[in-house]
């Protein structure tokens, strides 16, 4: 596999990971609302089915259109769900915060449960990146359409069955109640999304960054300024996880 292709299939995977992150979080919040068991067990199940439906629609309309006819209209709306990025994303954070101002000793509640339809539910951001996942496996296999379809939202699942136990398992350990994990996840998410759209108008340019690197025969170096933003987000996240660790009174 060339290096562009590789790169492709990493950065589609870890997307489809961090789509499964965002519904596991959501999924932990609404396990530890005061409902039923068999509610739980449901819900569980209905957004596994629901997620599966993304995936057989995906790999449906990939067999029946093509996609590089309608590459003009994919860009158009690739460009149009910048703006939904940007509403889930102010959503994930003023929920997030929300979240966070309560006491060290509430717990959740009906009207603080709807908040996590925003990390739950499939939205568009991330039936996008499951559609382009799909057509580049396909892509990759083009043999192996009917083993595709089982194998990538088994993936999928798995990865989100994995982070939702992590999620139990983190809130244990640390002993952090569940609404102030999920106020910090949705955080997390928020920010990450926000800091993708401001790298993603620079993708336009790999193609240079690529080409003057091979020239050159070695890497490109990144300017200062990107370091420095690099290093302080990272600072910025540690802080505020470590931060989130301490009882506090709520805002």
């Amino acid at each position: 596999m060339s290096p562009e292709l590789l790169g492709t299939a990493v950065g589609l995977t870890l997307s489809l990971g961090v789509f499964a992150f965002k519904a596991a979080a959501g999924e932990y919040f609404y396990c530890a609302l005061p409902v039923p068991p068999r509610h739980k067990v449901f819900f569980l199940l209905l957004n596994t089915g629901l997620y599966t439906a993304v995936f057989y629609v995906s790999f449906l309309l990939l067999e029946r259109i093509d996609l590089f006819r309608l590459a003009g209209s994919a860009a158009a709306f690739l460009k149009a769900g910048t703006f939904l990025h940007m509403l889930l994303a102010a959503g994930l954070l003023l929920w997030g915060v929300k979240l966070l101002c309560r006491g060290p000793g509430a717990a959740p509640d009906g009207d603080l449960s709807r908040g996590w339809l925003l990390l739950t539910l499939p939205c568009p951001v991330c039936a996008s990146a499951i559609f382009l996942a799909s057509a580049f496996a396909l892509m990759l296999f083009p043999e192996a359409g009917g083993l595709l379809r089982r194998s990538v939202p088994a993936a999928f699942l798995a990865a989100n069955a994995f982070f939702l136990l992590l999620l139990f398992r983190a809130g244990r350990f640390f002993r952090i109640p569940p609404l102030r994990l999920t106020g910090n996840v949705m955080m997390g998410t928020g920010l990450y999304f926000l800091l993708l759209l401001l790298i993603a108008p620079r993708f336009q340019d790999a193609d240079k960054l690529y080409a003057a690197a091979l020239a050159t025969g070695g890497g490109v170096p990144l300017p200062r300024p990107a370091w420095a933003m690099a290093l302080l987000v990272f600072v910025t996240a540690l802080a505020g996880f470590i931060w989130g660790l301490r009882p506090r009174k709520g805002c």
